[in-house]
Parts: C-alpha cells; sequence; structure tokens
C-alpha cells in the first residue's frame, strides 16, 4: 500500500481492506479454481433454504462473526462443482489477520455441498503490506473440514442451486449495467426479499413494495443507451489529480458498463405483471448466460472486463 493510502482514516482503512481481501482472493481463486459463477452468500442462503425439500428454516444473519454469518461467496467451478469462499483482509499485520482467518472458520461452516457437488471450503486472508511494512504482502488460504453445518445441500438439489447463483449474477451485471429496479426484481421476484415464493402470503406492505418496484423498473430501461446488442451506461470524470503512467498523463477516465439487451428485454415482461405470476425459475437460455468466466483484457490506455456474453465493462483513460 502505497504512502497516500496509509494514512487513511481507521475507518475507511476497513473498508479498504475488506474490499482488497474479496479482491485479490477471487481474483486468485478464479483461475486456480476454474471459477465460472459466484453468488453472495447471505444471499444463497436466504434464496435457497426455503425452496429445498421441506423447508429448511434459516437465515442468514448480517453479523460480523460466528456459524450464523453467511460466508462472503459460494461459487460454481467448470466441472461442476461447489466451493464455499470466506475472504478477510487487513492492513494490520500478519498476526492480525491469522486472527481474522480463525473467525472466518465459523462462517465458512455455514454451508456444506455434498457427494459429487462437493467442492473447497475455504477462508482466505490477504495480509496488505505498506510502503513502512518490513514484509511484503501475502495471501494466506486454507482448508479446514466444515462441522455441523445449518444448510447441507446435495446433487439432487443442483437445479435449485443453479438457478440461485445464476440468478443473483444477472441481478449483480443489471446493477452494474444501471438497472437497480430490474434489478430487485430478478433477485427477489415475489416482492423484494429473495425468502419469498409464489405461494407466500403477503402483507400488505410487501405488496404495495412489489407493486412500487415494478413501477420503477419501468423507468430503468428509459435511462439506458443501446450500443449495438448491449444496454447500458457511460460516464466520464475527472481524476482529482493527473496520473502519471508509461503511456502517458491523464486526467479523465471514461466508464462503460453494458448488459445484454435482450436480457432487459425478458424480464421487462414480468416488470408489466403482477408479482405472483412471475416466475420462480430462470429460463434455460439465462442459466446459461450467467455462468461463465469473467475475463480481462489490457488496452493501450485501458482495459476490458468479459462476463461470457451477458455482461461487459471498460474503462478508456484521457
Amino acid at each position: 500500500m502505497s504512502d497516500e493510502f496509509s494514512e487513511l482514516d481507521p475507518h475507511q482503512k476497513t473498508i479498504l481492506s475488506d474490499d482488497f481481501g474479496m479482491g485479490m482472493s477471487l481474483h486468485v481463486l478464479t483461475e486456480a479454481l476454474d471459477l465460472v459463477s459466484f453468488c453472495d452468500g447471505k444471499y444463497f442462503i436466504d434464496r435457497l433454504a426455503p425452496r429445498l425439500p421441506g423447508g429448511v428454516r434459516i437465515t442468514a444473519t448480517t453479523a460480523k462473526n460466528g456459524a450464523r454469518k453467511s460466508p462472503d461467496f459460494v461459487a460454481l467451478d467448470a466441472r461442476g462443482r461447489w466451493h464455499v469462499i470466506e475472504c478477510k483482509g487487513t492492513q494490520s499485520g500478519p498476526s492480525y489477520c491469522r486472527m481474522q482467518m480463525e473467525r472466518g472458520l465459523a462462517q465458512k461452516r455455514a454451508i456444506k455441498f455434498t457427494g459429487t457437488l462437493k467442492g473447497q471450503s475455504l477462508v482466505t486472508g490477504f495480509d496488505i503490506a505498506t510502503a513502512a511494512s518490513d514484509t511484503a504482502s501475502r495471501l494466506v488460504i486454507i482448508d479446514p473440514e466444515p462441522e455441523d453445518p445449518l444448510l447441507e445441500i446435495g446433487p439432487d438439489d443442483r437445479p435449485l442451486i443453479r438457478d440461485c447463483v445464476s440468478r443473483a449474477t444477472i441481478a449483480r451485471v443489471m446493477m452494474h449495467a444501471g438497472a437497480p429496479n430490474l434489478s430487485r426484481i430478478v433477485a427477489a421476484p415475489f416482492g423484494d426479499d429473495p425468502r419469498l415464493r409464489a405461494d407466500d402470503e403477503t402483507t400488505s406492505f410487501r405488496r404495495k413494495r412489489a407493486a412500487q418496484l415494478r413501477e420503477e423498473g419501468k423507468d430503468d430501461r428509459e435511462r439506458l443507451t443501446s450500443a449495438g446488442e448491449y444496454l447500458g451506461r457511460e460516464m466520464t470524470i475527472e481524476l482529482p489529480f493527473e496520473v502519471e503512467t508509461p503511456k502517458g498523463s491523464f486526467r479523465h477516465a471514461t466508464l462503460r458498463s453494458e448488459i445484454l439487451g435482450d436480457v432487459i428485454k425478458e424480464f421487462e415482461e414480468e416488470v408489466r405483471s403482477d408479482a405472483t405470476k412471475h416466475r420462480d425459475r430462470l429460463a434455460r437460455s439465462q442459466q446459461t448466460l450467467a455462468v461463465s468466466q469473467i475475463k480481462t483484457e489490457t488496452t493501450e490506455r485501458g482495459g476490458l472486463l468479459t462476463l461470457g456474453k451477458l455482461y461487459r465493462s471498460w474503462i478508456e483513460f484521457s
């Protein structure tokens, strides 16, 4: 970490460490495990548990630690194996990093995959060195066995978990592309809560909230701009200071984020209907689009990130 960032407010340093901990871990694990899709752990538990045979009545908490705190991510690899990942990051040195990882052991025990679904159950720790540190930055990965999981998932549950992770992926890239209201409908089609199902009784508040989201979803499409097959948003920002690189000096960055237009159109149809008529399962074509490895490419003045054909984003400096 450079000197400019080593003197940040402690709260800002914590956020930065968390982001680096997750980003570096997923970057390394995506390559090492050939990951093709991943999902927020809390959403995975909340969406999936009520839909398992018999309905598993658990709810992931927002607690910072403990077995009821959901893991950061659930991920699928190219061989069809599922992995549970808990990420930690710190700028406070190796000892504190080890302590964080010990706390993370309980969090990744919340979910256990069995049989042919079983992949790794990992806790990662990214110890971020500063310019004044005596040691280099270090990423540590451990793979302890889960004990007494709250949620146990086997091969018979494969269609449910694939739908769950695909839905989370499409919702995430919709948000990035500039369609936040459509994103929420994708993530929770029956009323702003992923646990709800079509046959659940809802309160008048939830019905009104669902109707509000459908109305706001109609506005999303009008804000998106077209680029061939894609719909998205673009902005140019002025950098706080001139950035000097071997490729030149830059004062501005232009960013564009886009999702395949056909996906937006498919969910626009659901926006026009009552929530009780929404589909609880994605179409096979939508699931196929959502499962693809993230790839990056560096250009002369920026970079490109793609998720199969579903999503693309790029940045260009000027």
